[in-house]
């Protein structure tokens, strides 16, 4: 969630949702969109995030969607990204309600950015990473939740108590929030099934339970990226 804004042509910059006025788009993923947002009078900033259409016509995806942000607030753990509030706007058509949620705005850089300039990562700095990556979700497996889609893409590290890599992992559980009851092996990255390089093999085949172990190999994953600057397992699929 770096603050680096694209083009403000987008409809929603500008709109008040909820106590935050829409000051330009952040980016663009699997489920929504992000954008940067601020308090109109003490001038706090935070990332709102906002459903893609086609997830918010869905009833169900909303009411898990909503009980998994109050999991994710309850854990209150510092290495994951706070959850400020949540809400719906709802439009005369159910595909124009907007569903959203809005988080802390982290000013830092993705572990992906990281990799690319800094790979191999000294191992130090790996452990120090992975140590905190690890208590978090340690944290959130003792709550029941399971992130499903741990990859470099959704760890940020911000300056933070006197620390330059504090680590806060991003979108957890919003990749269990599938809706329809069933598993493509070809949709996008972070609906279903996360993100085919840092799967395990049980989630790959779409069957059995995925639980903890999934974040586990995950996690296995990203460690050797960042000592190798590549994932172990490369190809189409």
């Amino acid at each position: 969630m770096e603050e680096q804004a694209q083009v403000d042509d987008d409809p929603l910059v500008g709109q008040s949702v909820g106590n935050y006025v829409v000051r330009s788009k952040l980016g663009e993923g699997g489920m929504g969109a992000v954008y940067l947002a601020e308090h109109p009078l003490i001038g706090k900033r935070v990332a709102l995030k906002v459903l893609h259409p086609e997830l918010t016509s869905k009833e169900e995806v909303k009411d898990r969607f909503f009980h998994e942000a109050k999991a994710v607030n309850d854990i209150q753990h510092p290495n994951i990204v706070d959850i400020v509030d949540f809400g719906e706007v709802k439009g005369q058509h159910p595909k124009d309600t907007m569903v959203y949620f809005i988080m802390e705005f982290l000013d830092g850089r993705a572990l992906t950015e990281v990799i690319r300039n800094d790979a191999p990562v000294p191992e130090m700095r790996v452990r120090h990473l992975a140590m905190q990556i690890g208590d978090c979700l340690a944290a959130s497996h003792k709550a029941g939740i399971v992130h499903r889609d741990l990859k470099p893409d959704n760890i940020m590290l911000v300056a933070k108590r006197h620390d330059p890599d504090f680590v806060k992992v991003l979108d957890f559980g919003i990749a269990k929030l599938t809706g329809d009851g069933h598993q493509s092996r070809k949709t996008r990255t972070g609906i279903v099934m996360g993100t085919p390089a840092y799967m395990s093999p049980e989630q790959c085949e779409g069957k059995g339970l995925i639980d903890h172990r999934t974040d586990v190999y995950a996690l296995g994953i990203v460690i050797y990226e960042m000592l190798t600057g590549r994932v172990p397992f490369q190809g189409e699929g």
